[in-house]
């Protein structure tokens, strides 16, 4: 068996296995299915696979998911299986990733996408950060990482995810968590600069260019350059933050007179008081942290526009 399918059974308000079902059904390969059990497990189900030579490992759930088997394909920096390939088919409440990969939703265009087997090699953030209890911990993420309101927001939107869709409850946290959020004195350093100190509303790294059930974050971040966008959006009170707020889902956020952006190969952070960050959507701990970027790290299994030829 060289190709192997984990399921996310919860992912989607439990549509992952239908949604799978379907696309199996077109395939002309046999696949291994592996449900997860608990967080983290996915990661284990992939290091497992890749292991005993799976050279294909699809992933079927939400960002949360594909971030745990991402993390699988990784010792430290190393890649565990350098030639081995990860299909995605999208079925959690916010498909972020999904959008920067333009990966179709049907289900006959995601099984042709695993068919044809065209790659794109696409960068990986190696994420150094601390725990909530202050531990330190290593990371992978693939899509976005973000600290300031961001780790909050994720926070209260995965508490809400099963009754709302994905844009509905980030949207209803980022409203939650605007009313009393006072911003976060940071202090960044990009690419080994002299260090900026700001007081934040967000700071978006991004691999891919949106979080947030469709939040456009990093509207000019490219998967496979080398490089992360950072977005940096300086403190705004409640009023200007609900004013600005349609920018962020219009790709022009870049446009607002208190945003500014950089685009880097490592960014370290810190902060005087806790400030909480989310990685590919999940909330992992708090600050510091340090982003570096692992130039075309992974192989994905893509549309054809999007393959490396």
């Amino acid at each position: 068996m060289t190709s192997v399918a984990i399921l996310n059974p919860r992912s989607g308000r439990g549509n992952g296995a239908k949604i799978w079902a379907r696309v199996q059904a077109q395939l002309r390969e046999p696949y291994e299915v592996c449900e997860t059990q608990a967080p983290g497990h996915a990661t284990t189900l992939t290091r497992n696979a890749l292991d005993r030579g799976v050279t294909t490992v699809v992933a079927i759930g939400g960002d949360g998911t594909i971030n745990e088997i991402v993390n699988g394909f990784f010792d430290g920096e190393r890649a565990v299986a350098p030639d081995a390939r990860l299909g995605i088919i999208p079925s959690g409440t916010g498909s972020d990733l999904q959008r920067t990969l333009q990966l179709p939703s049907e289900d006959a265009s995601l099984a042709a996408v695993l068919r044809a087997g065209y790659v794109q090699s696409v960068d990986v953030m190696k994420v150094r950060y601390a725990t909530l209890n202050g531990a330190s911990a290593l990371r992978h993420a693939i899509n976005i990482v973000s600290f300031g309101m961001g780790g909050l927001v994720a926070a209260r939107a995965k508490e809400s995810t099963r009754p709302l869709g994905g844009r509905v409850a980030y949207l209803a946290a980022t409203l939650r968590t605007a009313l009393t959020f006072a911003g976060r004195d940071v202090r960044l350093t990009l690419d080994g600069a002299p260090a900026l100190e700001a007081t934040i509303t967000n700071v978006a790294v991004g691999n891919g260019q949106f979080h947030g059930g469709g939040m456009w974050a990093c509207p000019a971040a490219r998967l496979d350059d080398g490089l992360a966008d950072v977005t940096l959006v300086n403190y705004l009170p409640l009023w200007r933050l609900l004013r600005s707020l349609p920018a962020l889902y219009t790709g022009r956020v870049l446009e607002h007179p208190s945003v500014r952006s950089h685009r880097v190969r490592r960014i370290e952070a810190d902060s005087r008081e806790p400030c909480e960050i989310e990685l590919d959507g999940e909330p992992v701990g708090r600050l510091p942290i340090e982003v570096s970027v692992l130039p075309r790290a992974i192989r994905l299994l893509v549309p054809a526009k999007l393959c490396d030829g």
